[in-house]
């Protein structure tokens, strides 16, 4: 961080802030300002913590680096936009600028309880999803509008609940624009496409209804901004925020942290930690070796693994020649195919298990053996849970969470491309995607893929209790 050592930010040799810390400033009038849990950190720009202000919960901003009272004033200036406008954003207790240290800073109330939009949809459940919350949002995204202002990178992080009222946050982001009625028709209808593209593609039969709200809740007719234009933006965002996220997971950034060497390439998620990173690097097949091999063969190991007492699973791609190992060395690595592939999966809401490191072994450029470690979930193959013949309301249930799972992968433009009964794993009652080395985008021949992975499916389900839940449904009438 570019902030002097000799400041209230005290970091170790990792440069990690430490926490809890004290600030000290004339503008505090005596009352105390302890930073207790840094909430997120973006590098050499913000700080955002948790703190004690006053005796009570306050939530702290800490600006720096060489932009920092731009960004600073610019969130107060967007609070106020929001104040102004009736819109209801946590209040600011405190701000200002201390120059002489290059930082800035904003104390703002604590809603106790809130999560964002995002927390609360990730929470939802995939198979039997509660999405009214959309519809309250979306009547707050149609009150700014009217009120001439946006938030320039609307997302669902910009949007607080508590209680069952709606925050807005981030004022860096807010902006103002007048037009005839409210928001300028082009920018509305944009800003409004940026908002519907944070809803998965298998979410896309909410639009229509929430559009019809969004309308309903506006002040003044805009008969510019229709369904179809907002439609056409909506794909032009979805494609802009998915380049986005899979160039982010092979560098760091807030979320995964790479190791690079000449021998070494490998990125992982900060959940996952730098110290279980290190560990897996040093010796990745002693790992294997003690621990329990599930698959064993030419191709693929897979292996369940302990880490500091908490249970993985690796799946480690093997050479199966010296010309194999030649042909492959320049190329993209399976486990960077798998990795992303895990990463976009969870990117479009696909329930599957968490993909949290990925190593390649090399010599420069050249590609050696490569690993992936995901999170590990108790359960068993869709193949053995089916296998008893059990047509249980149960097993009904379950086989009914395939054929929604499989077909919001298709409705996401993605084919599996193995799907077999081994590579759903039920865990609970409710099935995940694993093994996800072929899992493509649908480019042209979409019917065809999407027939190719069910009649997969369908050779190792066909002739079990469950195949009419399963199979009844042509996988043509998807698309």
């Amino acid at each position: 961080m570019s902030m002097p050592k000799d400041t209230f930010l005290q970091q170790n040799e990792t440069g990690n802030i430490l926490f809890p810390f004290t600030i000290d400033s004339d503008r505090l009038a005596g009352k105390p300002l302890v930073c207790s849990k840094q909430l997120r950190l973006l590098p050499g720009k913000r700080l955002v913590c948790q703190a004690s202000y006053a005796g009570a919960n306050a939530l702290v901003k800490i600006f720096f680096g060489s932009s920092y009272q731009r960004h600073w004033s610019r969130e107060v200036r967007g609070v106020e936009h929001l104040c102004s406008s009736g819109l209801r954003t946590p209040r600011l207790l405190e701000s200002w600028d201390a120059v002489e240290n290059n930082f800035a800073i904003i104390i703002f109330e604590f809603i106790e309880g809130a999560k964002t939009l995002d927390e609360i949809r990730q929470e939802d459940d995939f198979f039997n999803p509660e999405m009214g919350f959309f519809e309250e949002i979306v009547t707050v995204v149609a009150r700014m509008h009217d009120a001439s202002i946006y938030q320039k990178d609307i997302h669902f992080d910009n949007f607080l609940v508590a209680e069952g009222k709606v925050y807005l946050i981030d004022g860096d982001q807010i902006f103002s624009k007048r037009g005839r009625s409210g928001l300028p028709s082009k920018l509305a209808g944009d800003n409004l496409a940026m908002f519907f593209a944070q809803l998965y593609p298998w979410q896309d039969g909410l639009i229509e209804s929430l559009f019809n709200s969004y309308l309903g809740e506006r002040e003044l007719p805009n008969p510019s901004l229709t369904l179809p234009s907002v439609k056409r933006e909506l794909q032009a965002c979805r494609a802009r925020r998915e380049k986005k996220y899979l160039t982010k997971i092979f560098r760091t950034c807030s979320a995964f942290d790479v190791i690079k060497s000449w021998k070494t390439y490998c990125v992982f998620s900060r959940d996952f930690g730098e110290q279980n990173a290190n560990r897996f690097i040093e010796d990745p097949d002693l790992l294997i070796e003690n621990g329990e091999i599930l698959k064993s063969g030419r191709t693929a190991t897979v292996a369940k693994i302990n880490l500091s007492g908490v249970p993985y699973i690796v799946k480690r791609y093997n050479k199966k020649s010296a010309h194999h190992q030649i042909a492959r060395s320049l190329i993209e690595s399976r486990s960077a195919v798998s990795w992303r592939n895990g990463h976009l999966l969870k990117f479009n809401g696909i329930p599957t298990a968490e993909p949290l490191l990925m190593l390649e072994q090399r010599v420069g450029p050249m590609r050696g053996r490569s690993f992936v470690v995901t999170e590990y979930r108790p359960g068993l193959h869709a193949f053995d849970y089916f296998q008893a013949g059990d047509s249980s309301s149960e097993a009904k249930g379950v086989a009914k969470k395939i054929v929604k799972l499989v077909q919001s992968l298709h409705r996401c433009q993605l084919v599996h491309g193995d799907l077999k009964a081994h590579n759903i794993w039920i865990t609970g009652t409710n099935p995940i995607l694993i093994d996800l080395d072929g899992m493509k985008k649908i480019n042209g021949n979409g019917k065809k893929l999407i027939a190719k992975d069910w009649s997969r499916l369908k050779r190792d389900l066909g002739d079990s209790q469950i195949a009419e839940v399963l199979f009844k449904q042509h996988a043509d009438k998807e698309l």
